[in-house]
C-alpha cells in the first residue's frame, strides 16, 4: 500500500506506526526515569548502545522544558525516538488536567513544535488507581486529545491505560472511538503489563493464565486493528511479585509486529530493585534480564530493532565508546606505567595521585582558590570538520563539580568542544558529549580537567575520544548484528514476501528468502556479508 502523509513526524494508518517517509516503525525500546537520575540526559548514549530505537522519557510537570527539550534532542542526534511521558498521573486519574496544562504551555509547545518530525507524545503515566468508566475514560481524552490537536500539536499521542496502567478493558472497547474522534486520527494506546503470576486471579480476568491473557490481548488488538504498544513490563513487578512471562510478551509482539518497551534502564527503582536493567547506568553494567531483553535474546532489542531511515539520515550520529580508534592514549591507565600520556600540573595547590583497575583517583590534599590551580591533561589532534564524541566516567567522595575542556593549547583562550562543568556524585557516572572541529587542525590540542578550588577528591576512568560514526557506519551496525550473530528472527507477513538484502548504499544485493505468507516466526539465514535485511511484501 502506498500511503501519503502530510503529518509532520510519525503517523499512525490501520494500527501501525509510520515515519514521516512512509516507513513502517515497530517500537523496540526502553524506559529511563530522567527527571529523577538523569537530567542532563548523560545516559542517552548509553542506551542507545542497545540499538534500541525508542526511549520513553519519565519526566513530572515539576522539570524544566529546558531539560527536557536537551534530552529529547539527545535522543534524536542517537539514532532514537524521543516518548516523553509526564509521571504526575501515575495512580492518579485526577492529575490529567496538569498534564494537559504542563504540554500546552507555550515553552512546552515550542519545544513540541521544535522537535515535532522525531518524537511520540505520551500524555500521562499509568492513569488511575482503578478502572474507570468508559464514558468517563472517553471524555476526558476526547477533551486532552481535542485541545492538544487545537493547540498544534499534530504528531501521535500515546494513551496509557487506566488502573495503573494495567487494564485492556478501555484500552480495546474505547479506544477505536477515540481514534476516530481524534482530528488527526493519529493515537498510539499502551498496555503496562504488570501482570505477575503470583497475583493473578483467573475469575477476575476472565484468563486460565498470565500468558493467555498476554496472547488475547495482543491479538483482540490486532483484530480490531488498533495501535497498540507494550509501553512497560519485566520479569517481575513492584514489591518483587515475580513470574511476569516476559518472553512470552517478547515472543507475542514479534510475531504480532507490536511494540513494546521494557521497564527499566535504571538504577533506580526502589521500590523493586530487580527491575533495574543496568548497576551504574552504562552500557557495560547491563546484567541479568536487562541484558538479556536488551542484547543476548534472539527477540531482544539489539535483534529486532530497526532505526528507521530517516533518522539514520543525518550527518553524524554520536557513537559509543570503543566503536572506533580511541584518540586518547592510555585512557584506561592500562599501560605498564599507568601515567603515561598524561601531565599533571598542581601549581596552585596540591594532590596526590593513583592509579588502581584502570581509576586514577585524586586526594586533594590543598584544592587552591581556582579551578585551574590543579590540572590532568594531554595533548591530541583534532581535525577541521570532523565530527568527535568525547566520554569519561568518574565518581566523587562528596558531591562537586569538575571542568572538562578540549581546547588550544595557549594563553588565548580558544574552546573546541565548549567546556563542560560536570555535577560528580558518590557514585558512577557516565558523561558524554559530541563536537565537530570548526577550528583549523590542532596537532596539539588539549583535553584538560581543572579540578582546583573543590576541597574533595575524585577518581576517573575510560577516558575516550573517537570519530562519531557514518551513516553508512550507523546504518550497517544497526542491521548486521543479526547477520553476524547468525541468529534473530522476523515475523513472515500474510501474504507473500521476499527477504532482501540491500547494501549500505541502498542496492539489491541478494533475495535471501521467499514465501508464500503465514509461515509464522522465521530465523534470518546463515550468511557472511552485512547489510540491510528487509522483508518486503509482494
Amino acid at each position: 500500500m502506498n500511503f501519503t502523509s502530510v503529518k509532520p513526524g510519525f503517523f499512525v494508518q490501520d494500527r501501525f506506526l509510520y515515519s514521516k517517509d512512509n516507513e513502517k516503525v515497530i517500537l523496540r525500546g526502553i524506559n529511563h526515569m530522567f527527571i529523577w537520575t538523569d537530567r542532563e540526559g548523560k545516559t542517552v548514549p548509553e542506551i542507545a548502545k542497545t540499538g534500541a530505537n525508542c526511549v520513553r522519557i519519565v519526566w513530572n510537570t515539576r522539570g524544566r522544558v529546558s531539560d527536557l527539550d536537551n534530552i529529547i534532542g539527545q535522543c534524536v542526534a542517537n539514532g532514537m525516538i524521543p516518548i516523553p511521558e509526564i509521571h504526575d498521573t501515575t495512580g492518579n486519574w485526577e492529575r490529567l488536567p496538569d498534564v494537559l496544562e504542563y504540554w500546552l504551555r507555550d515553552e512546552t509547545l515550542q519545544m513540541l513544535s521544535n522537535h515535532q518530525e522525531y518524537f511520540i507524545l505520551n500524555v500521562g503515566n499509568e492513569p488511575g488507581d482503578r478502572e474507570q468508566d468508559p464514558e468517563e475514560f472517553f471524555n476526558v481524552y476526547n477533551v486532552i486529545v481535542t485541545k492538544m490537536r487545537a493547540a498544534g500539536i499534530r504528531v501521535p499521542i500515546m494513551i496509557d491505560a487506566d488502573n495503573w496502567g494495567q487494564s485492556e478493558k478501555n484500552i480495546l472497547e474505547v479506544g477505536p472511538r477515540l481514534l476516530q474522534a481524534d482530528p488527526e486520527h493519529n493515537l498510539l494506546f499502551s498496555i503496562h503489563m504488570w501482570w505477575p503470576s503470583e497475583r493473578h486471579d483467573p475469575a477476575r480476568t476472565g484468563y486460565a493464565t498470565v500468558s493467555e491473557r498476554v496472547t488475547a490481548v495482543l491479538e483482540k488488538s490486532v483484530e480490531i486493528k488498533l495501535p497498540l504498544v507494550v509501553g512497560e513490563f519485566a520479569p517481575m513487578a513492584v514489591a518483587g511479585a515475580k513470574e511476569i512471562p516476559y518472553k512470552h510478551i517478547m515472543a507475542e509482539c514479534e510475531r504480532l509486529n507490536i511494540g513494546w518497551l521494557c521497564w527499566s534502564w535504571g538504577p533506580g527503582n526502589f521500590d523493586c530493585p530487580d527491575m533495574d536493567m543496568t548497576e551504574h547506568g552504562s552500557y557495560n553494567t547491563l546484567f541479568g534480564w536487562g541484558k538479556e531483553v536488551a542484547v543476548d535474546s534472539p527477540l531482544g532489542i539489539q535483534n529486532t530493532s530497526i532505526i528507521p531511515n530517516f533518522i539514520l539520515n543525518k550527518d553524524f550520529t554520536t557513537g559509543s565508546r570503543g566503536t572506533g580508534t580511541n584518540l586518547i592514549q592510555n585512557g584506561d591507565f592500562s599501560d605498564e606505567n599507568p601515567m603515561e600520556h598524561w601531565t599533571t600540573d598542581f601549581w596552585g595547590g596540591k594532590a596526590d595521585v593513583s592509579v588502581e583497575n584502570g581509576q586514577v583517583h585524586f586526594d586533594i590534599k590543598q584544592a587552591g582558590k581556582e579551578t585551574w590551580g590543579l590540572q590532568f591533561k594531554q595533548h591530541l589532534t583534532l581535525r577541521n570538520g570532523v565530527t568527535y564524541v568525547f566520554s569519561m566516567r568518574a565518581k566523587a567522595e562528596k558531591p562537586r563539580t569538575l571542568n572538562v575542556n578540549i581546547k588550544r593549547d595557549s594563553e588565548q583562550y580558544t574552546p573546541y568542544a565548549n567546556g563542560r562543568i560536570l555535577d560528580l556524585s558518590t557514585s558512577w557516572q557516565n558523561f558524554s558529549w559530541k563536537f565537530t572541529m570548526k577550528e583549523d587542525t590542532d596537532l596539539e590540542a588539549l583535553l584538560i580537567f581543572d579540578m582546583g578550588g573543590v576541597p574533595i577528591s575524585w577518581t576517573l576512568a575510560d577516558i575516550s575520544l573517537v570519530q562519531a560514526r557514518s551513516v553508512a557506519d550507523r546504518l550497517n551496525r544497526t542491521f548486521q548484528r543479526n547477520v553476524q550473530k547468525n541468529s534473530g528472527y522476523f515475523n513472515a507477513p500474510n501474504g507473500p514476501w521476499e527477504l532482501l538484502l540491500y547494501s549500505a548504499d541502498g542496492s539489491l544485493e541478494e533475495v535471501l528468502d521467499q514465501g508464500k505468507g503465514g509461515e509464522g516466526m522465521r530465523a534470518y539465514p546463515k550468511i557472511e556479508k552485512s547489510g540491510i535485511m528487509v522483508v518486503k511484501d509482494l
